[in-house]
């Protein structure tokens, strides 16, 4: 496992603090569909460029404070920008059906859109005026917490259960 790279000395983190982080990296995976309040999707905010520079602004952020959280800024800094870019994989295995079709995944490299033909998740529709708006979205949520839900329970499960780690019981530790 690569629990290691986010993963500091359980002696120093309160459960807070753990609640505080795992919030943190869910909204850095979130943070590229901010592009859909300035009216563009799946542009520049989805590429690998954007990930390495949240992770490097989360590093710096993170470097200037103390000691103590100096020691994990690398490692969180890696996680968030791991965390930033598992968004760009998710949409393109997903369906699109908006053009420009796919996502702008090596930008800066490339301003091409790349979409995969394996088309795991379902589009999800911005048009609410279409008859089939919300029926057509929660099917494409269904999919995929039926999808990605089994994987976050394993990881939540083998943390819980790995003696000598944050998520072990207290007899454990």
């Amino acid at each position: 496992m690569a629990g290691w790279l986010i993963d500091p000395s359980p002696s120093l983190e309160s459960r807070g603090h753990r609640l505080r982080r795992a919030a943190l990296l869910a909204a850095a995976a979130i943070a590229p569909d901010l592009d859909l309040l300035i009216g563009g999707h799946r542009g520049p905010s989805h590429g690998i460029g954007a990930a390495v520079f949240l992770g490097a602004l989360v590093w710096m952020v993170r470097a200037r404070g103390a000691e103590a959280r100096r020691e994990g800024a690398g490692r969180f800094a890696f996680a968030s920008g791991v965390a930033y870019a598992s968004h760009t994989l998710l949409d393109w295995l997903g369906s699109d059906n908006s053009p420009p079709i796919g996502v702008m995944a090596l930008w800066p490299l490339s301003r091409e859109y790349y979409e995969s033909t394996l088309h795991v998740f379902m589009s999800i529709s911005r048009r609410y005026w279409l008859p089939d708006f919300w029926t057509h979205n929660l099917r494409a949520v269904a999919r995929e917490l039926a999808i990605l839900g089994p994987a976050a329970a394993l990881v939540w499960f083998a943390r819980r259960r790995r003696p000598g780690t944050r998520g072990a019981t207290r007899r454990e530790q």
